[in-house]
């Protein structure tokens, strides 16, 4: 049952080294998930599964989203999606969407389908902006999450390029309002609704999700799949 406890459970699962991509083959165009900062592989099965049993073909990627560098991450996740004969749609949560921002600047040719990002904080994250100056903060966020602060993010991170087709869906339920005074306007308790708006965005959804479980939002997977269709 899409959104269960379990699953809900399940998409907290840290990640861990042994981690693997998980492939779902299928008649349809392929489709790669990315997870968010902290989150693991677990994070993104329930839209993997959503989307293959529709016919697509899916590509459930984890990668290093604290460990490494943005640079490296990129490259990591360049690697690991490799060339295909089918059209490639990208499916993001969160950080996720940064990192296909960055791949579709520097490695374009792997980018060949739609993208539909899940609360991404396309103009950086207000929370990473209060935690950077926290030896703390900097050790958990790593090189990778300290990435997604506004500065660094409205500065080097590209916007898409006029042509493709970009989605954004941003969730408006704040369940857990721990950081309502560093967030201005609706958003999903983690980033604004204007917040996820980037240059060469094509569509903008505000569903009724939170920020943490919003790919595992049965409405939410129901509109990625038609978007990708």
């Amino acid at each position: 049952m899409y959104g269960g406890e379990m699953n809900r459970l399940k998409m907290m699962i840290p990640p861990f080294p042994w981690h693997q991509p998980r492939f779902r083959p299928g008649a349809g165009d392929r489709v790669v998930l990315l997870h968010g900062l902290w989150r693991s592989v677990w994070a993104m099965e329930e839209p993997a599964t959503f989307l293959n049993e529709r016919g697509f073909d899916t590509v459930n990627l984890p990668y290093p989203s604290f460990r490494k560098s943005m640079e490296k991450i990129v490259d990591h996740v360049a690697e690991a999606v490799g060339s295909s004969d089918k059209p490639t749609h990208f499916v993001t949560h969160s950080m996720g969407g940064i990192v296909a921002r960055h791949l579709a600047a520097r490695y374009p040719e792997l980018v060949t389908g739609r993208v539909v990002m899940l609360a991404p904080p396309n103009q950086g994250s207000e929370i990473i902006d209060w935690l950077e100056d926290s030896p703390l903060g900097q050790v958990a966020l790593g090189p990778g999450g300290m990435s997604l602060s506004t500065e660094k993010v409205q500065r080097d991170v590209p916007g898409f390029q006029s042509g493709g087709e970009v989605s954004v869906i941003m969730g408006s339920k704040n369940l857990v309002p721990v950081f309502d005074f560093l967030l201005e306007g609706e958003n999903d308790g983690v980033v604004t609704v204007e917040g996820g708006k980037v240059d060469g965005l094509t569509r903008l959804e505000v569903m009724d999700a939170d920020h943490t479980f919003i790919m595992g939002n049965k409405r939410v997977l129901e509109k990625v799949a038609e978007i990708l269709s």
